[in-house]
């Protein structure tokens, strides 16, 4: 089957080779201006809590896509039911891909052939690394999104889990275990990282997607590594900065809050490093504006068990953060 390419066809293709599993949604958000002021208004009624069915996908939208599948050039995964009916309809939104033919494609329109182009075999996969990453695909199109809305401020060289799980520095960390410090190297693999350019600068971001399913103690190294990268020489030679900030996306508020307090008992203080939102908050027009920061911990100790081990609990003081006005 034979479709003549588009320029939105094209720039679909790309966003795909970056990103890898996207669905409809972030694809109608990227790329069909037209059906902004229709997302826009079912959003902002879904803000003020006015009753709405469902949100439908433009059908111009999915046609094309399903003609771009039909032709070979996207591939479609259709995922099973959804574990969170109420907040997914009852099944996961199927996932396009860019497939060889598709990044045959887009090789075409570039003149150096050393540009590295990748596409993906339409075959089972795990559902929980499926879900991750087309979870990571979606903060990307929201961010590029409502980035690409404001005047003075760009995205920059997006990479994704599966190029940042390739090539990433271990940073050693000297941490306090069983009363006792030690020294161990720590990986700093993030789910996603840009840079965000803006009037001021620029600005390295990294994202982490968690899904609750990691154990608190893995999220503690995670954070001690982020914590111990911050102005090493490892950061700047990478990434030619001393600074970052950490964007975490969390699916419920309790996980939010755990999330918090583990990181806050590593940095030990207030920070506007390490903001954290929820999942229903990956929106173009929330995205920007729905973050909370540590603002301030409170320690307290107990003693428990026979021999009178001391335990520390961390209450952390969240306070609302913009990111993007």
């Amino acid at each position: 089957m034979r479709v003549a390419l588009t320029p939105r066809d094209l720039a679909i293709f790309q966003t795909l080779a970056q990103v890898r599993f996207l669905t409809a949604a972030a694809l109608e958000w990227l790329h069909f201006p037209d059906r902004r002021p229709v997302w826009e208004a079912d959003m902002q009624a879904r803000m003020r809590r006015e009753p709405r069915p469902a949100y439908r996908i433009g059908r111009a939208v999915y046609r094309r896509l399903q003609l771009l599948v039909s032709a070979g050039y996207l591939g479609r995964l259709v995922r099973p039911a959804a574990v969170q009916a109420q907040l997914w309809g009852g099944r996961d939104p199927d996932l396009f891909m860019l497939t060889e033919l598709g990044a045959l494609a887009l090789a075409d329109q570039h003149d150096d052939d050393r540009v590295p182009i990748s596409a993906f075999r339409v075959r089972e996969r795990s559902s929980l690394i499926t879900q991750h990453t087309a979870e990571i695909g979606e903060v990307y199109a929201a961010l590029q999104v409502k980035i690409a809305s404001m005047a003075g401020l760009a995205m920059e060289g997006w990479q994704g889990d599966h190029e940042t799980a390739r090539s990433y520095d271990q940073i050693m960390v000297v941490r306090q275990r069983d009363r006792q410090m030690e020294r161990v190297s720590l990986p700093v693999v993030p789910d996603g990282t840009f840079v965000l350019v803006h009037p001021q600068g620029r600005l390295r971001v990294f994202v982490e997607v968690d899904r609750g399913t990691r154990r608190l103690d893995t999220w503690r190294e995670k954070i001690e590594a982020y914590h111990a990268y911050a102005g090493s020489t490892e950061l700047r030679a990478r990434y030619q900065t001393d600074t970052f900030v950490l964007l975490t996306i969390a699916p419920t508020a309790v996980q939010r809050r755990r999330l918090m307090q583990t990181t806050a008992s590593v940095i030990g203080g207030a920070s506007s490093r390490y903001l954290f939102a929820l999942r229903e908050a990956v929106h173009p027009l929330r995205i920007g504006t729905e973050w909370q920061k540590i603002g301030g911990i409170t320690r307290a100790t107990t003693t428990t068990g026979l021999y009178g081990q001391v335990s520390e609990k961390i209450t952390v003081t969240a306070l609302e953060h913009v990111f993007l006005q």
